[in-house]
């Protein structure tokens, strides 16, 4: 697959020619550093700077903290209306209700993560719902998965 030279890559994204380090021997112990440092940031090894991580949070708490609210409020609410004996209300609409606002708080804590702008440098935080960061960190994501999967598929043929 050709390389896309015409955008900058993020700190944490995966690099295609990263060359793996051997596996260790069994009875070897494995250590993971405890806390990132900005020398990992360097490297490209996972590490997400506190911007682009606030950002981040930012998104996951607008996309993923409205429809859990609404699915608890749909819970409350329904309690209040059947306790006070104002309507019956079947429980499975109760359910199904409560369970599609928290199935979409799902869906909004990864569009939340991807919609984020990923790059360390930018000052600003995007469109208001984060459209093309979304399209752009996604397609980041896919080429990575992709990448991954050659490597492995380069890795069983040898």
């Amino acid at each position: 697959m050709p390389e896309d030279n015409s955008r900058p890559s993020v700190p944490f994204e995966p690099r295609p020619n990263k060359q793996r380090k051997p596996a260790a021997k069994k009875g070897t112990p494995i250590v993971k550093p405890q806390t990132a440092t900005p020398a990992m940031a360097e490297q490209g090894s996972g590490y997400i700077p506190d911007v682009v991580s606030k950002r981040m949070i930012r998104r996951v708490l607008v996309f993923c903290g409205i429809p859990v609210i609404t699915g608890m409020g749909i819970f409350l609410v329904s309690y209040w209306i059947i306790a006070n004996h104002f309507f019956k209300v079947p429980n499975t609409v109760v359910l199904l209700t409560s369970m599609a606002c928290l199935g979409l708080s799902v869906l909004g804590l990864t569009y939340g993560i991807l919609s984020a702008c990923w790059d360390e440098e930018a000052d600003a935080n995007g469109s208001l719902l984060g459209w093309t960061e979304f399209k752009i960190n996604f397609g980041r994501m896919a080429d990575a998965y992709r990448a991954s999967k050659q490597m492995q598929r380069n890795r069983d043929f040898e």
